[in-house]
């Protein structure tokens, strides 16, 4: 068996459950699966600018693909590759209705978080680590108005959370209307996307342009999200701290994130070769 690109999830997938860090057992692990001639893919709902701190552990990572998949940087020169974004019309109609209701949201676009100033009720709603938070908080840019930041450009994710459940049917028809999708993560995030921005079909389009057949990838997820890659790659795994559909949608079940299930699964298939 030859494994010739390895692509995985950040968060409760390569990264130890504080979220901040790449163990030693899981950088020697890809180390090792690179010189053996794999290339090394990020698939993270993160914007670009919020892989830094991972990157700079992991730092001979090919290529990134950000943003759920709606874009994907080259790392080898830094430049975005591919995009599949929401236009300014859609971003603007969409801000529309989460400004008018009390929904916190995130603006991703050109590798950046844009947050309007009710961050601070978002982080204090979260379940993630204090320490998490600290960073995250630096990575971001506060607006005074979301509309200024989705005009001027293409909106990457609108991001979503703690949507009421009154509002949630309404959100999902705009969604449909605008010919938009969403997706699932943790924390009652709902991702806004353009249709087929996804980290399955960025995924197929990376590995068809570097001519790697989906029997020769490698691919780790633990949230919904990562479902569209799972089902791609021949061998796929959810984590064992992963939800219930993505263990359903993999084809391998890894230990969990606290178990270093990236590395072992890893040395297992790639450094042995079962």
């Amino acid at each position: 068996m030859s494994i010739k690109l390895i692509a995985t999830d950040l968060d409760g997938t390569l990264m130890a459950p504080d979220h901040m860090t790449v163990t030693q057992r899981t950088k020697d692990a890809l180390i090792a699966a690179k010189e053996k001639g794999a290339k090394i893919v990020i698939a993270t709902g993160r914007a670009l600018n919020a892989t830094d701190a991972v990157v700079s552990q992991i730092p001979f990572v090919d290529y990134i693909l950000y943003c759920n998949g709606a874009a994907v940087c080259d790392m080898s020169d830094g430049k975005t590759i591919y995009e599949s974004s929401i236009d300014e019309e859609k971003a603007v109609r969409l801000t529309e209705f989460l400004t008018a209701n009390p929904i916190h949201f995130h603006i991703y676009k050109d590798g950046k978080i844009f947050v309007p100033k009710n961050v601070l009720d978002f982080a204090a709603e979260t379940q993630l680590p204090e320490e998490f938070i600290k960073v995250f908080m630096k990575q971001v840019i506060l607006v005074d108005s979301a509309f200024d930041a989705v005009k001027g450009g293409a909106v990457q994710v609108m991001d979503t959370f703690s949507v009421p459940a009154e509002l949630k049917e309404k959100l999902f028809a705009l969604v449909e209307e605008l010919g938009l999708v969403t997706t699932s993560a943790v924390n009652s995030e709902i991702a806004i996307t353009a249709n087929k921005a996804d980290k399955g079909s960025a995924l197929a389009g990376l590995c068809s342009v570097l001519g790697i057949s989906a029997d020769e990838v490698m691919t780790f997820g633990d949230a919904p999200n990562d479902c569209p890659m799972l089902e791609f790659a021949k061998y796929s795994f959810a984590m064992g701290n992963g939800a219930e559909i993505c263990r359903q949608t993999a084809n391998y079940t890894a230990p969990s994130n606290a178990e270093d299930g990236v590395a072992a699964m890893v040395e297992k298939f790639v450094l042995k070769g079962e």
